[in-house]
C-alpha cells in the first residue's frame, strides 16, 4: 500500500505544480536524500567555526538564490531572493505562518506570544505591545541615558583594554528591563555582582534556557516527541519563570497597595503594568513579557557591540563619524536629532546589512503558494510550495549579493548608503506585517550610545589579535571573541 500511496502522491503534486504554471524547484544533491542528515552536519560544523551561515552561502553559489533540500522526508527550502521574501512576508503573508515551527519546541520556555504565535493570539499580542514603541515611548531617552552614564564608569580611561561586549549586554539588560517591567535589573550598579541578584542569575539562567530552546526548534516534531523530557533545561526555563514571576508579583502587590496608577517609570506605557490591569492570568503574563524581553535583551546589545567591532577596524570611519558627531556641540540628544544624522545611520545601516544580530526567519507554509522564482533550469521559474514545506529566509545572504550591492558587497563602507532608499533587498528588521515592532527604539538606543562614545573618546582601537568576525549563533549573532577595544579620551 505504501508504494502506490507515494507513487499517487507524487503525482498529485506533480499535476498541482503544472495546474499552478509552475516548475521543478532546484533541489540540492544531497549525499544521504531522505533523512538530510549530511547537511545538517556540513551546518554544525561551520557553526562549531564560527561561521554558521558558510554552507547557506556555498549552497547559494552552487545552485542560485532558492534551493529545495531535505529533512526527515519534507521539504526545506532556502531562499536569499527579494521576490521570494517579499512574497512570503507580504504578498503572500497569510499562506504562511510562525505557529507550526515555534510553538511546539518554544512553548515550555517562551509560551504564547508574538513570537510563537498566528492568528487571534498573535493579534492579541501585537495590539498590547504597539503602545511600547511610540514616538513619545522612544523618545524618553532620559532614563536610558543614566543606565548609559554607568556604562561609562566602567570604560577605562587609560588606553587600557575592555571588552565592550559584557558591557553592553549589561546596558540593555538594565534598558530592557525597566522598559518591559517598570523595574530595571540594575546588573550596572556597583552592588549588581551578588550571586543572588536578579542581575547575575537572569541572564545566565535565560541564556541556558536559549540554548536548549535552538536544540528543539532545529529538531524535526517527530524526534522532538519522542525525545524524553530534558530535566536540566525544564529546571532553567523554571529559573527564568521564577525571576519574571517575582517582576509579576512585586507589580500586583504595588497596584493593590497603590490607589493610583503606580508610575515608578519614566516610561508613560510599561507592559508589565498594563498587563496586570487587565488580567490576574500569571501565566498569560509571563508568556507575553518573554516573548518581549526574548529579543529586547540582546539585539540592540549585539548591534551596538558589532558596530564598534567594525569602527575598531576601520578608524577612518570612526574620525568622519566623529567629525559629524561634533558638528553638534552642546546640543542636547534627542530622538529627532539622532534621526537627523546621516552619516550615523549610514554605519548602522551597513552593520545591519554585513553583520546583522539576526540574518534569517524561518517561516511555515500553511496553504498552497506559488513563489515567483526558484525553479527551471535556471531556478527563474515560480514554484509552488504546500501546506507543511518550510521555507528559510536568509535576508543575511541578500544583504551581501553582489548583483544588489555590487563586488564590494562584503567590504564596510557606509558610503554605499548616501542616496540609497531602502526596498525589499534590505531588511535587517524584516518587513511587512510581522516586522519587528521595536525597529525605532533600537536604532534610537544604538545611535544614542554611539553618540556618546564619540563625544567622549577620539579613537577607538582594536585590542584583540584576531580580526576576522567569528560569530557565536544562538538565536542572534554575535562575536564568539567578544568586542576587545581601547578607547582613546578627548
Amino acid at each position: 500500500i505504501l508504494p502506490i500511496y507515494l507513487i499517487w502522491r507524487r503525482l498529485y503534486l506533480w499535476l498541482a505544480m503544472r495546474r499552478a504554471g509552475c516548475s521543478p524547484p532546484v533541489k540540492y544533491k544531497h549525499t544521504e536524500s531522505f533523512l538530510g542528515t549530511d547537511l545538517l552536519s556540513k551546518k554544525g560544523e561551520a557553526r562549531q567555526k564560527g561561521d554558521a551561515r558558510a554552507v547557506d552561502r556555498e549552497i547559494f553559489e552552487t545552485y542560485g538564490k532558492t534551493v529545495r533540500t531535505t529533512l526527515l522526508g519534507k521539504n526545506y527550502f532556502l531562499t536569499m531572493d527579494s521576490r521570494n521574501i517579499q512574497t512570503v512576508l507580504a504578498t503572500e503573508v497569510d499562506k504562511f505562518g510562525n505557529e507550526p515551527m515555534n510553538r511546539e519546541p518554544c512553548k515550555p520556555f517562551l509560551g504564547d506570544g508574538i513570537i510563537t504565535t498566528d492568528g487571534a493570539l498573535w493579534k492579541r499580542s501585537r495590539q498590547l505591545i504597539n503602545p511600547l514603541f511610540t514616538r513619545a515611548q522612544v523618545s524618553e531617552l532620559s532614563t536610558f541615558q543614566g543606565h548609559v552614564e554607568r556604562m561609562f564608569d566602567k570604560i577605562p580611561r587609560d588606553g587600557s583594554t575592555v571588552d565592550m561586549q559584557p558591557l553592553l549586554k549589561m546596558l540593555f539588560l538594565d534598558s530592557s528591563t525597566e522598559f518591559i517591567f517598570g523595574r530595571s535589573a540594575n546588573a550596572l550598579a556597583p552592588d549588581s555582582q551578588s550571586k543572588d541578584s536578579v542581575a547575575e542569575r537572569l541572564p545566565l539562567a535565560f541564556d541556558d534556557g536559549l540554548r536548549g530552546m535552538r536544540k528543539r526548534f532545529m529538531l524535526p516534531k517527530l524526534i522532538l516527541r519522542l525525545m524524553p523530557k530534558d530535566k536540566k533545561w525544564l529546571e532553567k526555563c523554571a529559573e527564568v519563570h521564577a525571576i519574571i514571576d517575582g517582576f509579576i508579583d512585586e507589580e500586583i502587590e504595588l497596584q493593590k497597595t497603590t490607589k493610583s496608577t503606580p508610575d515608578s517609570s519614566a516610561y508613560s506605557y510599561v507592559l508589565l503594568r498594563e498587563l496586570v490591569k487587565i488580567t490576574d492570568d500569571k501565566l498569560f503574563i509571563r508568556s507575553e513579557l518573554m516573548n518581549i524581553f526574548f529579543p529586547a535583551r540582546d539585539t540592540a546589545g549585539v548591534l551596538t557591540g558589532n558596530i564598534i567591532f567594525l569602527l575598531a577596524r576601520h578608524p577612518h570611519v570612526w574620525t568622519k563619524l566623529r567629525a559629524e558627531v561634533l558638528e553638534i556641540g552642546e546640543k542636547s540628544i534627542s530622538f529627532e536629532l539622532l534621526k537627523s544624522m546621516k552619516y550615523l545611520h549610514a554605519v548602522i545601516n551597513e552593520t545591519l546589512r554585513i553583520l546583522a544580530p539576526v540574518d534569517g526567519s524561518w517561516k511555515t507554509c500553511i496553504s498552497s503558494c506559488v513563489l515567483p522564482r526558484g525553479g527551471g533550469v535556471k531556478g527563474e521559474d515560480p514554484i509552488l510550495l504546500h501546506p507543511g514545506d518550510q521555507v528559510e529566509l536568509v535576508f543575511g545572504a541578500m544583504h551581501k549579493d553582489p548583483a544588489i550591492w555590487g563586488q564590494d558587497a562584503e567590504s564596510f563602507l557606509p558610503e554605499r548608503w548616501e542616496g540609497r532608499k531602502q526596498s525589499w533587498e534590505y531588511i535587517p528588521f524584516m518587513g511587512g506585517r510581522r516586522i519587528c515592532p521595536a525597529q525605532q527604539n533600537v536604532l534610537t538606543d544604538v545611535a544614542f550610545v554611539l553618540v556618546k562614545l564619540l563625544q567622549t573618546f577620539q579613537a577607538c582601537q582594536n585590542r584583540d589579535d584576531c580580526a576576522e568576525y567569528i560569530d557565536a549563533h544562538i538565536f542572534t549573532k554575535e562575536s564568539r571573541n567578544g568586542v576587545k577595544v581601547a578607547f582613546v579620551p578627548v
